[in-house]
């Protein structure tokens, strides 16, 4: 899969390096902001630590969408990401992500060059028409927008899930979006209770029915705390556990917060693979 002048290798699973550009995020908010604004000295520091430890790619959020977030306007979101889009597209050739439900977010940071809308509303009609004719990676991420009084009952089934992200992919199609330039996520946590969560993880191999790469975003979720009660800050043995899942799933993306163990543990398990 190419994304911007990047060759990504088939058959393997590659490291979505996750940016937090937001003062409220439940993992890292606030990391990169000095007085109020984004410190790109800061974030030009991160992104070559990611570089250098296997990220494949840098997914850029400026908005936090945990559980209860509080909405922001495009130019607030704007004012965080694109001084960071900018300075490490002039200084690293990786692809770029951005993390956005909003189309006209995505219309200006298309106009940025980044390489990938990683879009968590599930494609909305006016989301189509600002990334249509444009030469940009797509992440259709599964996401029904409920609000789930509990998150210990079932909501989904599997089929209803492939259903869903079957129709988008027709309209995607529709547009001329092939298999080389959409991704799709199932939306862990979007709309979906805990234990949705562990029943998409345990039939993850059956979104392979789509023919489409996957990325799998479950880093420090709460679908790890659902299983071992734990602090958001001790959820790395669940995140490593589900992207080992997703290695041996042929998932060809994990969007994950700590890159170096991650990436450690996905070059064990490629060279015992053989």
């Amino acid at each position: 899969m190419k994304l911007g002048n990047v060759e990504l290798e088939d058959n393997k699973t590659h490291i979505v390096a996750i940016l937090n550009l937001t003062p409220d995020s439940f993992y890292d908010g606030g990391r990169f902001f000095c007085n109020g604004e984004i410190d790109t000295d800061k974030v030009l520091y991160a992104v070559g630590e990611m570089v250098r430890d296997g990220a494949a790619i840098i997914d850029i959020g400026g908005e936090s969408t945990r559980p209860g977030f509080k909405p922001i306007v495009e130019e607030e979101e704007l004012d965080r990401i694109i001084p960071a889009i900018r300075a490490i597209k002039q200084n690293y050739d990786i692809p770029i992500s951005v993390d956005t439900y909003k189309p006209d977010t995505a219309r200006v940071v298309i106009e940025e060059k980044v390489d990938i809308i990683n879009d968590i509303g599930f494609l909305s009609n006016n989301m189509l028409e600002k990334i249509r004719d444009n030469n940009v990676g797509y992440i259709l991420m599964h996401n029904r927008f409920i609000n789930i009084p509990s998150r210990s009952k079932a909501t989904i089934s599997m089929d209803e899930l492939n259903l869903q992200i079957n129709e988008k992919l027709v309209r995607l199609k529709e547009y001329g979006f092939g298999n080389d330039k959409v991704i799709i996520d199932p939306g862990l946590g979007f709309g979906k209770s805990n234990e949705d969560d562990v029943m998409i993880l345990k039939n993850i191999s059956k979104l392979h029915v789509h023919n489409y790469n996957i990325l799998l975003g479950a880093s420090n979720k709460s679908v790890i705390d659902y299983v071992t009660p734990l602090d958001k800050n001790e959820r790395l043995e669940g995140t490593l556990a589900i992207t080992a899942h997703a290695f041996y799933n042929n998932i060809s993306f994990v969007r994950v917060h700590d890159v170096k163990s991650n990436a450690r543990l996905l070059n064990m398990l490629e060279a015992m693979k053989g």
